[in-house]
């Protein structure tokens, strides 16, 4: 069954039961793709003079990395193109840490395309959308909110649910555990998107008529299998 098909006949059959539908979305690498911010840290970080004077060749690599080609993890980018000094390995990762979840560099995120439109037509079916990330409130609430704006998602109306972790040291993966019973009280989740099956596996146990979508894009290293009720969104439509 075309996945709107589906979506709308799970929605209908929650609001004929008198429950209120929930889809829920994670943000990064499922509705954003991350490595466009990625990569602007990492030019950012190579464009500096001091880094230049430093590390030449390293930093040249590192500017001409397209952003399409960028990897998961920091050491995994360097890996594939080969830089091996240990102080630039170190000196990148310090900068991306100290830089990559704040506020200025959130507004750089793109969302996947058919995204927004996608979480439009789930709200214009009847669901309440559900934002599900492990960013932290105190430092990333702010610049999530105007980032999903200027991406147009649709935000700022009763059907939209945002949550994110309370403290930025909370496990990611524990956090979204967690919220789950939440979620579950504020009506039925009726279809999940997520990136991470370590966290979709989860909402699969805890909301088993629910249909469970794997946003095949990046991830952390060492995924389990996935649920035998999941499937593969590598795009959307």
């Amino acid at each position: 069954m075309p996945i709107f098909d589906d979506i709308e006949s799970r929605i209908q059959k929650a609001l004929r039961s008198k429950l209120r539908p929930l889809v829920v979305f994670d943000v990064d690498d499922t509705l954003v793709d991350c490595r466009y911010r990625k990569a602007q840290v990492f030019q950012d970080f190579a464009k500096q003079p001091a880094v230049r004077s430093q590390w030449l060749a390293e930093s040249q690599t590192i500017l001409d990395l397209s952003w399409e080609r960028l990897r998961y993890r920091v050491q995994d980018n360097l890996d594939m193109v080969n830089i091996t000094s240990e102080t630039f390995r170190d000196a990148i990762f310090d900068h991306w840490i100290k830089n990559y979840f704040t506020y200025p560099y959130l507004l750089k995120d793109r969302a996947f395309p058919g995204a927004q439109q996608f979480v439009k037509k789930c709200q214009d079916m009847g669901a309440h959308i559900v934002y599900l990330t492990a960013r932290d409130h105190m430092g990333m609430y702010q610049g999530t909110i105007e980032a999903l704006d200027l991406l147009k998602f649709p935000m700022h109306s009763p059907d939209i649910h945002i949550m994110l972790k309370p403290e930025v040291s909370m496990n990611d993966h524990h956090f979204k555990v967690g919220a789950l019973e939440q979620i579950a009280s504020l009506g039925e989740v009726v279809a999940s998107f997520e990136n991470e099956l370590v966290n979709l596996n989860a909402m699969a146990e805890r909301f088993p008529n629910a249909a469970m979508y794997w946003r095949n894009t990046l991830y952390a290293p060492d995924p389990p299998p996935p649920h035998p009720r999941v499937e593969i969104l590598a795009h959307f439509p």
